[in-house]
């Protein structure tokens, strides 16, 4: 037995190494989200040779908490022991202050572990660092690290995540996973979005009433449709944890109390992230205004304007008083150097008309409804910057001017030159755009390139403000998130694409899309949900030519299998498994997804096979013709091409499909024509991404209908091209809010990759 242990142990190193020594070639394969900065590979693996490993830090108490997280989270169930000396090690913890703060420096060699840091923020993420190399391991018994050299540190130096508690609850326990997670890929803030009209999850004690009362709600609309939903999938449903019947009435919520406040600060300062609390206001706050109808304008009840909740008053002082007594608890409970006042989506009907709000404009020279709110914004900001603090606001905040001394986060992606705004104007920005740092949006086959490919500095903002940008979160409105299950297949992988572009910023998008298959693994083990990854290799509707075509499927887990049905019912682990491929020869709709033996599922996917015949080219010459693809350009919002009309705006002569992010038009649509130049006979499939919508038309032919007002969403299609060219079309329309167009092939299931732009010819 022993022998045959050895010998199996000798082979799994050897097969260890040969993997590593592969990945060398290409340093971009070391399986770490976010990637380095400089990674070195060598030859070689590092396995301790004894159970016990040796730990050594020429600073002890500097790095106590990463010490910690060294025993009881990087070699959790191992037995490690402090070193007398360095030289005794083989696990070694050093202070450097050459090292910039949150930078580190790691070498794996034949001797063990070297961590170096000047910080101990440093340290910790070089820890997270060593943590996701075993974690991603083949193995979970042998130590095995390759030899390498590694040299990193953020790009940014705000890498948050925003997780609204208020719309839905998550109870203190959940908050301190999601802040492991968090801490997993080197996020440092965390925007804890604590109040709204839906939820007060935040105890204050100077008004009970906040929580006691605005913690909790009869049914709203949004758990009558998620109760509805729960039906055909239980991540829906409401937990029964956040359920109470009082007075014979089923209730929803909870709150959390200062002291379990404090748990999760402590929590979150041990993994070096900072907890921003939001307190939204003036608007927002029905809950508020329930509980304590005094703020209004009237006293009246709590109510609902055209849009949104009636706000508190800002022409009476109690409004102030109120604002003020909630803030001092929120700021001496935070240590944050932040506090986010939300100031957004403010229902301002009910002041327009208000005798008081007409005389306190009159006295302060306030213009108009807008200034009004700035008014309130700015004697808030006031306040809390006397307390030590820095306000946030959302985007709104720059409608009327607010100082400058406020941070502006910036959501509203319809709104394109907030960002240049905000930055000209002398205010720090944090980009939070919808489109594609909103979580809450359900993730397709495009959000990981979306995300992953976003860009925290606009391409235009002027290199002078480029400092303005503190860096970029994600945002996740629990509004239809009832479920940790839910909230974490909402954000994982996305959270991870977010985390690489926040700290390396660099174009590694191949790499990270191999890399993050090994992350599905840990999360497994790790007890997290996430969303499977993406089915590639086919599309969305396949032609049958010369009487057959092929379906196959790239499935990245391996630990998966395909499950198939022809008979338009739902796949099951029941269902057929595909094996490699399968000839089709009729029309027909074959549906199918990968199944884990755990249960988990991929999406629903659906190909229809439809009969085709081969397109011949056109009739033209490409002599003294010239690349590119004639667009003309028309301004307004139209729900779908049909409705494109009006005068033509602009015309140019665009490379290729892209359209440059410098349209500064909020919404408008474009018509782009041209030859296709194929270069030889194939099965052709286009993969079309729009936001929001569009149709690509090849030889007169619909390829792909990706038409109506929608987020990022890739459809595709196929179509069998003779060599040549062929006309090419594709109609677009912007309706606000930011835009994506992009598009690339495949011929004959090969891999995908972008149109060359010498492809594309004028008509």
């Amino acid at each position: 037995m022993i022998k045959t242990s050895l010998f199996l142990s000798y082979f799994l190193l050897a097969v260890l190494y040969f993997g590593y020594a592969q990945s060398a070639k290409d340093s971009h394969n070391l399986p770490l989200i976010p990637y380095p900065q400089s990674v070195i590979m060598h030859d070689g693996i590092w396995s301790p040779q004894s159970e016990l490993l040796q730990y050594y830090s020429d600073d002890i108490s500097f790095f106590e908490q990463e010490i910690t997280v060294l025993t009881q989270q990087v070699f959790a169930g191992k037995t490690l022991q402090l070193a007398r000396n360095a030289g005794s090690a083989n696990i070694l913890l050093l202070k450097d202050d050459q090292i910039e703060a949150e930078h580190y420096h790691l070498k794996i060699d034949a001797k063990g572990i070297h961590l170096r840091a000047g910080t101990s923020s440093g340290m910790f993420y070089g820890l997270q660092s060593l943590n996701q190399l075993l974690l991603t391991s083949k193995t979970n018994h042998v130590i095995t690290l390759p030899f390498v050299q590694v040299e990193d540190g953020p790009s940014f130096g705000w890498r948050g995540a925003h997780l609204d508690v208020a719309r839905h609850f998550f109870s203190k326990e959940y908050i301190l996973r999601f802040i492991d997670l968090l801490a997993m890929y080197k996020f440092n803030k965390f925007h804890f979005h604590l109040t709204d009209d839906q939820g007060w999850r935040l105890e204050i004690k100077k008004y009970p009433k906040l929580a006691e009362l605005g913690g909790w709600r009869t049914y709203n609309n949004h758990d009558t449709a998620l109760l509805q939903k729960a039906k055909t999938n239980p991540d829906f449903d409401l937990p029964k944890e956040h359920l109470r019947e009082r007075n014979g009435v089923i209730e929803y919520g909870g709150y959390y109390t200062q002291e379990d406040i404090k748990e999760i600060l402590q929590y979150a300062k041990d993994k070096h992230i900072e907890v921003i609390p939001e307190i939204d206001m003036p608007g927002h706050m029905y809950m508020a205004t329930k509980a304590y109808p005094d703020l209004l304008l009237d006293a009246g009840e709590a109510s609902w304007g055209k849009t949104f909740s009636t706000p508190i008053c800002p022409c009476k002082e109690e409004a102030y008083t109120f604002v003020e007594n909630v803030l001092t608890e929120v700021i001496e409970l935070f240590p944050s150097n932040y506090i986010h006042i939300g100031a957004d989506e403010v229902e301002k009907d009910s002041w327009e008309k208000s005798a008081l709000c007409q005389s306190l404009m009159k006295e302060h020279n306030i213009a108009d409804l807008d200034a009004l709110q700035s008014y309130f914004v700015n004697r808030v900001n006031t306040f809390i910057t006397k307390n030590g603090k820095r306000a946030i606001g959302w985007d709104e905040v720059l409608d009327g001017g607010v100082d400058s001394a406020m941070t502006v986060m910036y959501w509203r992606g319809w709104e394109k030159d907030a960002p240049h705004k905000a930055a000209s104007r002398g205010h720090d920005v944090i980009m939070t755009p919808t489109n594609p740092l909103y979580f809450d949006f359900l993730p397709n086959s495009s959000s990981l390139n979306s995300v992953y490919h976003f860009r925290p500095i606009p391409t235009d903002l002027p290199p002078q403000d480029h400092a303005r940008i503190m860096g970029a979160q994600a945002n996740t409105w629990t509004e239809m998130i009832p479920s940790v299950a839910r909230l974490e297949f909402m954000i994982l992988p996305r959270l991870t694409a977010l985390a690489e572009r926040v700290w390396t910023n660099q174009e590694l998008f191949t790499s990270y899309q191999n890399r993050v298959v090994d992350h599905y693994h840990a999360w497994q083990q790790l007890g997290y949900s996430f969303r499977m990854p993406d089915l590639h290799g086919f599309a969305d509707q396949q032609v049958i030519v010369d009487g057959k075509a092929a379906f196959r499927v790239n499935n990245p887990l391996a630990w998966a299998k395909v499950y198939y049905t022809t008979d338009g019912s739902l796949p099951t682990a029941n269902s057929k498994v595909l094996k490699e491929e399968l000839v089709v020869h009729e029309p027909t709709q074959i549906r199918f997804a990968s199944i884990t033996e755990s249960g988990a599922k991929s999406e629903l996917y659906q190909i229809d096979f439809v009969n085709d015949s081969w397109k011949k080219p056109v009739k033209a010459s490409l002599r003294g013709r010239e690349n590119g693809l004639f667009t003309k350009f028309f301004e307004g919002k139209f729900p779908k091409v049909a409705t494109i009309d009006g005068n033509v705006v602009r015309e140019e002569v665009l490379e290729n499909v892209h359209i440059a992010d410098t349209v500064n038009m909020p919404a408008f649509a474009a018509q782009l024509r041209a030859y296709i130049r194929v270069p030889k006979d194939g099965i052709y499939s286009f993969y079309f991404t729009c936001d929001d919508g569009g149709v690509l038309r090849i030889a007169d032919q619909m390829v792909v209908d990706n038409d109506g007002n929608h987020s990022p969403i890739m459809k595709s299609g196929q179509i069998a091209l003779k060599k040549g060219l062929h006309d090419f079309a594709i109609d677009f329309i912007e309706a606000g809010g930011g835009f994506t167009l992009e598009l690339q092939y495949s011929v004959d299931g090969g891999e995908v990759v972008p149109i060359p732009d010498d492809w594309f010819y004028q008509r």
